[in-house]
């Protein structure tokens, strides 16, 4: 499963409407280890009540096991907020910033309109502070210079800083999805495929049509990553170590990253109780500097130090190439036009998955070849006996085309406009009532 290999981070965006019902869209979006948007499930929705998110969010837990994520970032929902609180207590919540950037443009207009001073001065404010005090002095000398010092919807901003500030969240990994931009993509990569006059039953084989589509260009990328030469020079003895580590997309991340580190210089060095401490200036601005504490011990320092090879801890696994090697590709033939899903077809993808992890770890010794076969044939016996099937009637089974019929686990999709009245009362417009968590479920989809 893809959340298995890159759900450390989550966006989730119900701002977009996919069917005639007009009802939100609620996907769990990802990036992989290529820095593409990925699926990890996607819900429709009756309302966005704290209530509603909360049985979302919980439902969407158990599916996946019952493991959070790191960081999840959504729009500024309040009800989300108290739904994400209640059910993943530990994880970071933090609020896209396009968000609250398109937001400055309609509460604001009377001072963020194009190249005015205030825009530009608030772009720096908000992404180039490295420092908590540093962005907290800037915030209130703009607030003072534009007389804005008694705006609520500022104020309010200001209140809730660390959960879109940019410097309240460096210590916190959402694998460059610090925007919205992965989340929209995922929404206009849908318009090729649902619209809002989409029924439910089109919108789910449409989805899996799209679904399709995401894992064919990750295969893709795949390929390219593993196939398409790098441009490296000679000399660049890192950037070759990188090339070899790094899936394509990452590694050019990587290379125009490093290519940065040029324009810095180490104007002082002081040395003490196994630090070491840098006074980095840039180049083309000697106001900007940093002052950079390094433990020698760990040796966490390259060009000073003339190291061409990342450390291993340094490397997180979710972009190296081949990240995704375990992965099943289970959404071919497992959703038939009959709108029935093969349990068993599940069950088999996810045990070839947990054998593949096995068999790729006991092949690098003959001892564990050996307990590895020897724990197979005890498995196999233990698992005929429950299953009271022996491997004879199984071939037997499928050279006459007679094999057992796998369970099978409808997805039920029933009229909105129908199911929200069921069992409720109307008021004197006719309007339904006010219905119970349960009603708002339609359907729940897990990658």
């Amino acid at each position: 499963m893809a959340y298995h290999y890159f759900g450390d981070v989550v966006t989730f965006d119900t701002t977009y409407r996919t069917n005639k019902y007009d009802m939100p869209f609620a996907p769990f979006t990802g990036v992989n280890h290529h820095m593409q948007s990925i699926q990890f499930g996607c819900a429709l929705l009756q309302d966005e009540t704290e209530v509603t998110f909360e049985w979302l969010f919980r439902t969407w837990l158990e599916a996946t096991g019952g493991h959070p994520p790191t960081s999840i970032i959504t729009d500024q929902d309040l009800g989300m907020k108290g739904a994400i609180a209640t059910v993943f207590p530990n994880t970071r919540h933090r609020l896209y910033l396009w968000h609250i950037k398109k937001n400055f443009v309609e509460k604001l207009s009377q001072v963020y309109y194009k190249r005015s001073k205030f825009k530009k001065d608030m772009k720096k404010c908000i992404k180039e502070t490295y420092k908590k005090e540093d962005f907290e002095g800037r915030w209130m000398l703009l607030m003072k210079e534009n007389e804005l010092e008694s705006n609520k919807w500022l104020q309010g901003l200001f209140d809730i800083r660390e959960s879109w500030v940019p410097v309240y969240n460096r210590g916190t990994f959402f694998a460059g999805m610090n925007t919205t931009g992965c989340s929209e993509g995922i929404n206009s990569f849908f318009d090729g495929f649902v619209t809002h006059t989409s029924n439910l039953k089109e919108f789910v084989v449409k989805y899996e049509k799209a679904l399709n589509r995401i894992v064919k260009r990750e295969n893709d990328e795949d390929f390219e990553s593993e196939h398409k030469f790098r441009i490296v020079n000679d000399h660049e003895f890192l950037l070759k170590h990188v090339e070899k580590v790094y899936t394509r997309n990452v590694f050019n991340k990587f290379k125009e990253s490093w290519s940065k580190v040029f324009d810095h210089k180490v104007e002082s060095v002081r040395n003490g109780n196994g630090f070491q401490s840098f006074v980095v200036k840039s180049k083309d601005d000697e106001l900007e500097k940093f002052e950079v504490t390094l433990d020698s011990q760990s040796y966490e320092v390259f060009v000073r130090l003339d190291i061409d090879e990342i450390l291993e801890h340094f490397i997180l696994p979710r972009w190296r190439q081949k990240a995704n090697k375990f992965r099943i590709i289970d959404s071919q033939g497992l959703v038939h036009d009959d709108g029935k899903e093969e349990c068993e077809a599940l069950r088999l993808s996810h045990m070839c998955q947990e054998a593949t992890k096995l068999a790729c770890l006991a092949a690098l010794s003959n001892e564990a070849y050996i307990i590895f076969l020897e724990s197979m044939n005890d498995l196999f016996e233990k698992i005929q006996k429950v299953s009271k099937v022996s491997p004879i009637e199984i071939c037997a089974d499928k050279d006459n085309e007679k094999s057992i019929e796998p369970s099978r686990a409808e997805i039920l999709l029933l009229d909105p406009n129908i199911s929200q009245c069921k069992g409720r009362k109307k008021d004197v417009k006719g309007k339904a009532a006010t219905h119970s968590p349960k009603d708002r479920k339609v359907v729940l989809r897990c990658h």
